[in-house]
């Protein structure tokens, strides 16, 4: 494995010697400090001709949705719908709105970045309930937005990674079309941890962090192919697939084997590991060189896939 990035490392060291609060904090605190941790290390907002809110009717209730136009046009625009991270729990769509405007200004196109319903509030499956409800409302009404129905991708990091990953397999189960593209960056798609870098890879978040965000999810239920893509009995004619993957990070294994999956399958799979890198470096252009390297290589690669 490599040596870590050393912007990566400086981050790693500012997190590391941030005081420890004295008692357990309440879920909101542990929200507000995730959050706030995630804006500080995020690059400034691309500017964007509108940044709409859009209340999408799903079967939990309506789930909003922030719509970036990065540009007007005569001419309707492809459509990005994006699944934020933050292990189904602690990050909301705004928190991702950095990264959102600079996919949609890169690829020239529409990202809609979904806020969809957390855990443990809503456990399993309303986020991906949400999530799908948000993927077919694009592919019936994406002119509403100045989108193309025909060019609609989804993509998204960490449990956004497996929000999409699972939007996709559902799209086969319901006879839904399948989205031209699925963006998956480092993607959390098996909750039963089983992987070697889950269990030996800490850096920025670690396995027993991560086994209570997916007991949150999804209780006991670790298997389930809706709940662990990984484990879905067919993985043919699913959306060509970017996998992007960081080497110091638990999901590391479980991603590259999502990979070998999809192709195994007949899928078309790109894939591209930046090494010296961590899990969430995707988000982390304000502070970290290497992770807008990351996004103009997502960018792209979906810029190829609408252009087909």
């Amino acid at each position: 494995m490599t040596q870590l990035d050393p912007q990566i490392q400086a981050v790693l060291d500012t997190m590391a010697a941030q005081p420890q609060p004295a008692e357990p904090p309440s879920l909101e605190d542990v929200r507000a400090g995730a959050a706030a941790g995630h804006r500080a290390l995020a690059p400034p907002p691309v500017e964007m001709a509108s940044i709409a809110t859009v209340d999408v009717p799903g079967p939990n209730g309506d789930v909003p949705c922030l719509v970036n136009t990065p540009r007007e046009s005569g001419a309707p625009l492809p459509v990005l719908v994006y699944f934020h991270g933050g292990g189904l729990m602690l990050l909301e769509a705004e928190d991702f709105q950095c990264v959102c405007t600079a996919l949609a200004a890169a690829a020239d196109c529409i990202v809609v970045n979904v806020d969809y319903r957390r855990t443990p509030e809503h456990p399993f499956p309303q986020p991906l309930d949400d999530a799908f409800a948000v993927y077919q409302w694009c592919l019936e009404h994406a002119d509403e937005i100045g989108g193309d129905p025909t060019r609609i991708a989804v993509g998204g990091d960490s449990a956004g990674g497996y929000l999409a990953a699972a939007v996709c397999l559902d799209a086969k189960r319901l006879g839904v079309p399948q989205p031209i593209h699925q963006m998956l960056v480092y993607p959390d798609i098996d909750m039963t941890n089983r992987s070697e870098s889950m269990m030996t890879i800490d850096a920025f978040i670690g396995v027993a962090q991560i086994s209570e965000l997916h007991a949150a999810h999804c209780g006991d239920d670790l298997t389930n192919p809706r709940a662990s893509p990984i484990h879905a009995d067919d993985h043919s004619d699913l959306a060509p697939a970017f996998v992007l993957l960081a080497d110091h990070d638990p999901f590391y294994d479980q991603g590259r084997a999502y990979a070998a999956v999809l192709r195994a399958a007949g899928v078309p799979v790109t894939y591209s590991c930046y090494e010296g890198t961590i899990h969430a470096f995707f988000t982390m252009g304000g502070a970290v060189d290497v992770a807008n390297a990351a996004v103009a290589e997502a960018s792209s690669n979906r810029a190829s896939a609408f252009a087909r």
